[in-house]
């Protein structure tokens, strides 16, 4: 008899906590582009979110592709509610880069990740 009962409170936990799970804001897009080849310097660094962010609580920092940092990059709110953008404050050498960024979902977590991007100049003619 207790079988069904145990089972059914599983369920039902599991049923309360996935959602509250899936809520967590995601990168869904970059410029420069997620592991994208650029020909010309970027100049600031935007990103896309699944779900608005929280402002405040969302930045970036800059690292050459031997983790060595390149420099803090400083969000702030767009046009588009759902992105945030920020000057990169330094001129870019040809290479690797990685961005490393943060953003608060709106459940109140500090979510954090990274992508890549290389810079490679066009050749001149």
């Amino acid at each position: 008899m207790r079988y069904p009962t145990l089972v059914l409170g599983a369920c039902a936990a599991l049923a309360i906590a996935l959602p509250a799970a899936v809520v967590h804001t995601k990168l869904v897009k970059a410029e420069p582009g997620i592991d994208a080849t650029v020909t010309e310097a970027p100049k600031q660094v935007r990103l896309w979110w699944s779900d608005r962010t929280e402002a405040a609580l969302t930045g970036a920092t800059l690292l050459k592709e031997d983790r060595s940092p390149v420099g803090v990059i400083k969000m702030a709110e767009t046009d588009d509610s759902l992105s945030t953008a920020g000057a990169i404050p330094v001129a870019l050498a040809p290479g690797k880069y990685i961005v490393m960024w943060k953003t608060g979902s709106r459940d109140g977590h500090v979510v954090r990740g990274s992508y890549s991007f290389t810079y490679t100049p066009a050749a001149k003619p």
